[in-house]
């Protein structure tokens, strides 16, 4: 079986007129690119990498994956999908191998799993070997742009869902906004629900370990990304000076960077993001090497593709997702969800 064609597909969306935020950055989207591997045996494979903010972020993409990414995909074998993972790593390290780099790997790379999948007609966890075939999740539906009737409200709403924890935003301008925040959700949910708090980089490392402090007397489940992503020093005192766990790697890339973090004990929970790590081929590098670092893994984003690497992971904890539409091939039982059973990274 060769790779005869590669399809790229920008799939554009309006930003929306209210957007996300949290203590970084809104987030009104800007659309997203999809990858399909054709093979010469009719078989097909897809993957995407999304953006939730910068405009041009999509095109400047595409450009990358057709011109750098493209040539090194076409005639080859599917099979050899982490060869082709290690040559395109090597073709992108002149002008380096992160941000859009790794972002167009990670959709070449779960395309190329997916046509694999679907060419023997399994979910990709059963050629990886399975662990679980249940996930625990929660529910990220606590953004600052919701006052706090309304964090209230779609925080009781995940628990009708049958949500057993919810994620919120926290990083107010002072530690007393925070704690309010916290509160306010606590009281609609009740204390069997867990409330992980997330900060998106925007403390310092001694008021992380400041507002730390005050979430684990609060119970906190963990506290996430409270200080830039790459202040590795930072985050190994943080683990150091609190006991509620420290989340973090969703800004990290590839498994060298969690390679540095796990050495200097700079983080509790492993948090990768599929895009910036670099695809289903270094999320499994990632999750292994948590588990020999006795380290929990906890996705930054859902779907299928995260689902199938968890369900091989012993040391998986939650898959993170959001409200569950109607539609939503997501079923939540006792706070968990099922594992995909179609081919490559399809539902059904």
């Amino acid at each position: 079986m060769r790779v005869t064609h590669l399809n790229i597909q920008i799939h554009r969306t309006a930003p929306s007129s209210t957007p996300k935020r949290d203590a970084l950055q809104s987030l009104p989207g800007s659309g997203s690119v999809h990858v399909e591997v054709i093979t010469d045996t009719g078989i097909t494979g897809v993957g995407e990498a999304g953006f939730g903010r910068i405009a041009g972020g999509p095109d400047v993409l595409a450009a990358l994956i057709e011109h750098e990414l493209k040539p090194l995909v076409l005639g080859q074998d599917p099979a050899f999908v982490r060869g082709l993972h290690q040559a395109m790593l090597a073709e992108t390290e002149y002008h380096g191998s992160q941000g859009l780099a790794t972002f167009g790997i990670s959709a070449i790379d779960t395309a190329l799993w997916d046509c694999l999948g679907r060419m023997h007609g399994v979910p990709c966890w059963r050629l990886w070997g399975g662990v679980h075939t249940r996930i625990p999740a929660y529910a990220m539906v606590g953004w600052l742009n919701y006052d706090n009737e309304e964090v209230q409200a779609i925080c009781r709403q995940a628990v009708a869902q049958g949500f057993r924890a919810v994620k919120i935003k926290v990083g107010y301008p002072t530690l007393a906004e925070d704690v309010q925040r916290v509160a306010v959700v606590r009281k609609a949910v009740g204390d069997q629900i867990g409330v992980m708090v997330d900060a998106n980089q925007s403390l310092t490392a001694t008021e992380a370990v400041r507002r730390g402090r005050a979430f684990e007397e609060m119970g906190c489940v963990w506290w996430e990304e409270p200080i830039p992503a790459d202040d590795i020093d930072g985050y190994a005192e943080l683990t150091r000076a609190l006991d509620i766990p420290i989340a973090t790697g969703e800004n990290l890339y590839t498994p060298a960077d969690f390679a540095r973090f796990l050495r200097r004990d700079a983080m509790d929970i492993v948090q990768p993001d599929l895009r910036r790590a670099g695809g289903p081929t270094a999320l499994l590098q990632i999750g292994s090497m948590a588990a020999a670092f006795r380290r929990p893994y906890a996705s930054h984003g859902g779907g299928p593709v995260q689902l199938n690497v968890m369900a091989c992971l012993p040391n998986a904890l939650y898959l993170e997702t959001g409200l569950l539409a109607p539609d939503s091939p997501l079923r939540l039982e006792e706070g968990s969800v099922q594992i995909p059973q179609g081919p490559g990274f399809s539902w059904e």
